[in-house]
Formats: C-alpha cells, sequence, structure tokens
C-alpha cells in the first residue's frame, strides 16, 4: 500500500472527516492524536466552536485510536464536558485506551485549544464488529 498511513488502511475513506478538516497527527493501537483548525464553518451563532464540532473530532480520534488495535470497532456510546469556549486558532484532542477488552474498548479524550489549555473531555466506548458495513443507500420512510 507505498505511502498510505497505516490508520488510514484501518479506517478506510472518511468523507466526513475528509470535509471537517480533521487531520491526524499520530496513530497507534489505543492512542491517537488530530487537529481540527478553527474556521467560520464550525462556530456557532456566539462565535465559539460548535459542540458539534467538538464532539466529531473526539470521536473521530476515539475511533482511530480504537481500531488501530487491527481489528474492526464502532462507537457505542459518548458523552462530553466543555470546559472552555474556543474562538480561533485550532483544537488538539488525544484520545487513550482506558481498557480494552475482547469485545469493548473504553477511551478518553482530552481535546486543547492551540494554547495547550483543556478546553473539553470526552469518555466513550466502542464495539468490535464482525465486519464493516457500507450502506451506499439513504431511505426515507414516512410513519
Amino acid at each position: 500500500m507505498g505511502d498510505v498511513p497505516e490508520w488510514r488502511r484501518m479506517m478506510g475513506v472518511d468523507n466526513y472527516a475528509d470535509v471537517t478538516g480533521l487531520e491526524v497527527l499520530a496513530a497507534e493501537a489505543g492512542y491517537a492524536k488530530v487537529r481540527l483548525p478553527v474556521s467560520d464553518t464550525i462556530v456557532n451563532g456566539h462565535g465559539n466552536v460548535h459542540g458539534g464540532a467538538y464532539f466529531t473530532l473526539a470521536d473521530y480520534t476515539a475511533a482511530i485510536a480504537s481500531n488501530m488495535y487491527g481489528t474492526p470497532t464502532v462507537a457505542v456510546n459518548g458523552t462530553i464536558s466543555f470546559l472552555s469556549p474556543v474562538r480561533e486558532g485550532c483544537l488538539v484532542a488525544e484520545a487513550r485506551t482506558v481498557k480494552s477488552g475482547r469485545r469493548m474498548k473504553f477511551m478518553t479524550v482530552e481535546i486543547r485549544d492551540a494554547g495547550g489549555r483543556l478546553v473539553a473531555v470526552f469518555q466513550g466506548s466502542s464495539a468490535t464488529v464482525e465486519r464493516t458495513i457500507h450502506n451506499s443507500q439513504c431511505e426515507m420512510r414516512s410513519s
């Protein structure tokens, strides 16, 4: 696979992560570091980084750390606490595995601003899956 990083081989193509501007800085089993530049597209009406952007960054960082063990995993749950607002610069997330079991992994992600100040903390878990599921169609159903 030549120049393709190991994390990209494990995660495959992730269009959402690419569109949001997430940049993987480090990836190994149980650890990942990802950067998200602050731009006008991820701020809310108050001029602060939107909570969804924090969650996206945390979820993706945890997913890389979890999937780097070599077995596909998917998120089961996640919670985030916002500690301080950010308006400019970048966000850097570091995920660490708290516990890795046969079927479940438990992760903690710390998100810091460009100055290194802790601005959010995420905790989540993931489960091992048999295979990766790709759904290329979206159906809208009425009740």
